[in-house]
């Protein structure tokens, strides 16, 4: 009998690995096939009356979810377009593994090319892998001068309570609200706290790192909140 039970948890296991195994596979293929999408995306839409434009990493391609237009932007850009009654023209300049520094000499550079009515990022995450609270700081702080006046700039999410990362991520969010609200004309956009009220195992991707469909629905919950002051985004909801 017990060599029976054995012989279950055994296979109910290696059934386990293989599935983990198979979807850490799927997001990895996901990189190029997501920074693609929203290649397509951005051309797709270039007609649209209001112009929306996401810098930052993983996440802002929407790593982790189902499709890539499940992830915070896309979920963002169906929003506006049914508050506001108009298309939009959805430009993902994000990149995957991308950190403060990159942004800035990469992803900013790009923006000249755009009158953005919508601008939003999050950045940071990857930075906090190797957590130098310094350089974190020194890069935030020339990175917001160059944002375009009414941005919305996330804090880093909630990772599950897990140790080695809550220090870092709980320093990094002090250095980042304080850099937003001394820069001025910036709104915060408080993941954190959207991402942690509602945490849950089922909020994360197979990697427990990125978002799940149902986590980046909190993502976005985070950024929908600075939306929805129209005094603050009186030419996005103008007529």
């Amino acid at each position: 009998m017990l060599q029976r039970i054995l012989y279950i948890l055994g296979a109910l296991l290696l059934l386990f690995v293989s599935i983990e195994a198979v979807a850490l596979l799927r997001l990895k293929h996901s990189i190029n096939d997501n920074a693609a999408y929203w290649r397509g995306v951005a051309k797709n839409t270039k007609d649209g009356s209001i112009t929306y434009v996401a810098l930052g990493d993983s996440t802002a391609q929407g790593i982790g979810a189902s499709e890539p237009g499940n992830g915070y932007v896309g979920l963002l850009a169906n929003d506006i377009a049914r508050a506001t009654c108009k298309s939009v023209h959805t430009i993902n300049l994000s990149v995957s593994g991308a950190r403060i520094h990159d942004v800035i000499e990469k992803q900013l550079p790009q923006l000249h090319k755009y009158k953005p009515d919508v601008v939003t990022i999050e950045i940071g995450a990857n930075d906090a892998t190797q957590f130098d609270a310094q350089k974190f700081e020194r890069e935030f702080r020339q990175l917001l001068p160059a944002l375009p006046r009414g941005t919305i700039v996330s804090n880093l999410p909630y990772f599950g309570g897990r140790i080695k990362r809550s220090s870092e991520v709980t320093q990094a969010n002090k250095i980042i609200a304080r850099a937003v609200k001394e820069q001025g004309g910036l709104r915060l956009a408080d993941v954190y706290s959207a991402t942690k009220v509602n945490n849950s195992v089922r909020n994360y991707a197979a990697d427990w790192f990125h978002p799940s469909d149902r986590g980046y629905r909190n993502w976005r919950d985070a950024f929908w909140r600075p939306l929805l002051d129209k005094r603050a985004n009186s030419k996005l909801y103008s007529v």
